[in-house]
């Protein structure tokens, strides 16, 4: 499996499907391998941490065999965290089943149960859970049938899926919410295009959905732009417009529905030369091109760069992201951009921008190392404010009392053996305007131990 197979397969939202869970801190180095790989090369400068990747990232059975196979494996994980001077403890463990049933057809299936201190699961341990009971908990993580050859793919299940190329956000689909119980296609034409495209339940109780379908086109081996589009919608039963993955549903909205949630999303990926990588990724969730109001646009956009020197072994990143307020909002509540209580796009949400800096090294391997240095304004707009009729384009931005974050955070991970990893972590923010109040400040220090068994 090549880096650029690897890196291909996590910009489409796919990568859970080769094994490597979304939250793990090797997506960071997949990224690293993308910026490093030219085109050509099976293994980069980063050597063993590119082998080390690959052994993780590689599905429990290979498919294809003639023979069913099944395969159990697992994770346990143990955690001591220090938050604002109080010490707490979480505890999980993951079952993932792999059934390799026929050539090309398998079923992947993750369940994990937790306990924490402080209601949460063990960091980098799995970001969808949302309960709200106190003590244990069991979740799905994930599970899906999937049948795929060369050419198409077809998939059904709950499925993890993140699209886009923002290292540290994606504002159309990304893993910020638990992931969808959806019927997915894809195509691959000729190494050159692949089309992807979902039909996922909101709340199925309330009859809510949320279609997507996504052209990435590869003109070039260092060239990818892709091309997204998003439908959140209410129906009393199945809406065959929408579920149509192959038409574009922004006509049908405008002409033959009511006031559904519509995006569009544009994003590109360029390496000018090998070990350098730019990218930036545009949502448009409104534009008011016939505007008689004094509307505002309702727009987010993310730029970045990535970069790799393989002489000193240094992975790093800059990005930032602006989303404008009134995003992800809508008229209709029952349409707001949300998959329980989480945005299905950005986690920074609407009214906000943030820079960030990452710096990573690989030199004292099998130790990784990483920094992350950021600042973040809030202004007081949220997603459920919808869209008032009193929206305009007057005002400032971020808006009202804007809260700002400044964050830094180091973060060790150490791989000692194929199944044993240690992650140590220390970080701190301080925050002026906590709350959107002014002149009310605060500084948080946290710092945590965690060590996760695989089996």
């Amino acid at each position: 499996m090549t880096a650029a197979v690897l890196a291909a397969g996590l910009l489409i939202g796919a990568v859970q499907q080769a094994g490597l869970p979304l939250q793990d801190p090797l997506n960071w180095w997949l990224y690293m391998l993308e910026t490093e790989d030219d085109g050509s090369l099976s293994t980069g400068s980063l050597g063993s941490v590119e082998r080390f990747i690959e052994s993780r990232s590689a599905s429990p059975i290979g498919l294809g065999q003639e023979s069913p196979a099944i395969s159990l494996t697992g994770t346990i994980a143990g955690e001591v965290l220090n938050n604002s001077d109080t010490f707490e403890t979480r505890t999980g463990a993951t079952v993932r089943l792999f059934v390799d049933i026929l050539p090309g057809l398998y079923l992947d299936e993750q369940l994990s149960l937790w306990t924490g201190s402080d209601n949460n699961p063990p960091d980098y341990f799995s970001p969808y859970h949302q309960g709200l009971e106190h003590g244990r908990r069991l979740y799905v993580d994930r599970g899906y049938l999937r049948w795929k050859n060369d050419i198409v793919s077809l998939s059904f299940g709950r499925i993890p899926q993140r699209w886009g190329p923002g290292r540290f956000t994606q504002l159309l689909i990304s893993d910020n919410s638990p992931p969808l119980d959806m019927l997915t296609i894809q195509f691959n034409l000729w190494d050159k295009l692949t089309f992807t495209g979902f039909t996922s339940t909101i709340d199925s109780d309330s009859g809510t959905y949320l279609t997507a379908h996504r052209l990435d086109i590869s003109p070039k081996e260092n060239l990818r732009i892709g091309l997204s589009e998003a439908i959140l919608f209410k129906a009393e039963g199945l809406d065959l417009a929408y579920m149509n993955p192959v038409i574009p549903w922004y006509p049908v909205q405008w002409n033959e529905r009511l006031d559904d949630n519509a995006f569009f999303s544009f994003d590109v990926s360029w390496k000018p030369f090998r070990g350098f990588e730019t990218y930036a990724e545009l949502l448009i969730d409104d534009i008011q091109y016939e505007n008689t109001g004094n509307r505002p646009n309702k727009l987010g956009w993310t730029t970045g760069l990535s970069a790799y020197l393989r002489p000193l072994e240094l992975g790093t990143v800059i990005e930032y992201t602006r989303i404008d307020r009134y995003v992800y909002g809508q008229r209709r509540p029952c349409n707001f951009y949300l998959h329980h209580g989480e945005i299905i796009g950005s986690g920074l949400g609407p009214d906000a921008d943030r820079v960030t800096l990452s710096l990573g090294t690989s030199a004292a391997w099998p130790v990784l190392g990483e920094l992350t240095l950021d600042h973040t304004r809030h202004g007081e707009g949220t997603v459920t404010e919808g869209w008032p009729d009193s929206a305009s384009t007057a005002g400032t931005f971020p808006s009202g009392i804007v809260e700002y974050t400044t964050g830094a955070e180091l973060h060790l991970g150490w791989y000692p053996l194929d199944y044993l990893e240690v992650h140590g972590n220390v970080g701190n923010q301080w925050i002026r305007n906590l709350n959107h109040v002014s002149g009310e400040s605060s500084s948080e220090f946290s710092s945590f131990l965690e060590v996760i068994y695989s089996w």
